[in-house]
């Protein structure tokens, strides 16, 4: 029968720690429980060794806004009053099947039998990550899971209307640009063919611009299987690079760096850095575990860096802005802004002001942004194609001028 350590507190608020024997970690829960425990941590030993539940046994990632409408739900919920187990149980008779109904019934199950609902949620790392949790498990032992809910629904929500935005500002160039790709392949490969044959023998009398484009087509319709296979190739090269390090932290470089857009990613990952760290700390979570998450939630190996050179400062007991003054990735205006906050003992409110600042002036900044690439790639897409009419067009001026020579 497998073992279970654990961390409860009984009626009186004491906390205590062991080992139970169960069947199965609900029937531990159940255990504790009927002894008057509130089950804090539970874990199982396997060989000797604590360990929790892989999370690739529990389930893989579900959709965002799965996450998003059941915190809303469930806010609204505990903020009335329902229990946690009934709230599970009426957000699951309006879920559709499917893998999140499935966490959603693991959950209830888990909570009706006695096991915290961060203890249960943490099962599921990939549907509810780090942040999500220990704010859960901060608000459990504050007794205030409705109203940090309702900060997780707004911060989710704010997420998704800010990557709505960026993705949006990033579909518009990259639908132009494949149009623009898809005209000049179409023109190369089916047209100019028909003009090969009509200007054939005649190739001396062609315009440079014109024998160019002759030969790029020549290029295309003759050696096609080779071009597929390289852009296969390519692909298959690129996708196996951005799964190394190397790889990763090149295209995270490109990604802070590109013209135009790197700004624009810049400010969207500092807005969610500072967003997450001034929620956490906001919500009762130790400084030091708020900027280990922060780490983790962030997908940019170089602002992980910078986190990691904050977590590295404040382990020898400095302040968090003082590592950050010597980022290139935070402007000196915000890190002055948060030295204040520390000074003052309001570092929590204080970031979460900076970060729906920044968040104003990202969604500022992609309407600039959007604006800006929409007559750019107009202007790119019409000197394409023109360049491609007009060397289509020379030779009919150029052949009549010449018609005697034939």
């Amino acid at each position: 029968m497998p073992t279970f350590t654990y961390v409860a507190r009984n009626a009186a608020g004491t906390s205590r720690s062991g080992e139970v024997s169960a069947p199965s970690e609900i029937e531990a829960a159940r255990v504790l429980r009927g002894e008057g425990n509130f089950v804090v941590e539970l874990k199982e030993q396997q060989g000797g060794a604590t360990a929790t539940a892989p999370a690739s046994r529990v389930g893989g990632r579900v959709r965002f806004l799965d996450v998003l409408f059941f915190t809303q739900q469930m806010a609204m919920m505990i903020e009335t009053g329902v229990p946690v187990a009934e709230a599970l149980d009426g957000i699951i008779r309006q879920s559709s099947p499917g893998k999140f109904r499935r966490i959603l019934e693991d959950l209830r199950g888990r909570v009706e039998s006695g096991v915290p609902l961060s203890v249960a949620l943490a099962r599921y790392p990939r549907a509810f990550g780090a942040m999500y949790v220990n704010l859960i498990r901060a608000s459990e032992a504050s007794g205030t899971l409705g109203s940090t809910l309702s900060r997780l629904g707004s911060y989710l929500e704010g997420q998704r209307e800010v990557m709505g935005q960026i993705r949006g500002a990033m579909l518009y160039p990259a639908v132009l640009l494949t149009l623009s790709i898809a005209a000049v392949a179409f023109v190369l490969t089916y047209i100019l063919p028909k003009f090969m044959v009509l200007y054939k023998g005649r190739e001396a009398l062609l315009p440079t611009p014109t024998k160019i484009l002759l030969a790029s087509s020549h290029l295309l319709t003759a050696y096609w299987p080779f071009w597929i296979a390289g852009v296969v190739g390519a692909s298959v090269m690129i996708v196996a690079a951005l799964r190394t390090s190397a790889g990763r932290r090149a295209w995270d470089w490109v990604y802070l760096n590109f013209p135009l857009l790197g700004a624009m990613a810049r400010k969207a990952l500092l807005t969610r850095s500072l967003h997450t760290l001034g929620t956490l700390i906001d919500s009762g979570v130790q400084v030091l575990d708020s900027v280990a998450i922060t780490k983790r939630v962030v997908p940019n190996h170089y602002f992980a860096e910078m986190w990691d050179k904050v977590d590295e400062e404040l382990q020898r007991g400095r302040q968090l802005s003082a590592p950050l003054y010597r980022s290139k990735l935070c402007p000196r205006p915000i890190v002055q802004m948060i030295e204040a906050g520390e000074r003052s003992g309001q570092l929590g409110s204080v970031l979460k002001r900076i970060a729906t600042f920044m968040e104003k002036d990202l969604r500022a900044a992609i309407s600039a942004h959007t604006r800006l690439i929409e007559p750019v790639m107009i202007m790119f897409t019409g000197v394409i194609i023109g360049g491609i009419a007009l060397a289509l067009l020379l030779p009919i001026f150029t052949l009549s001028r010449n018609i005697g020579k034939f």
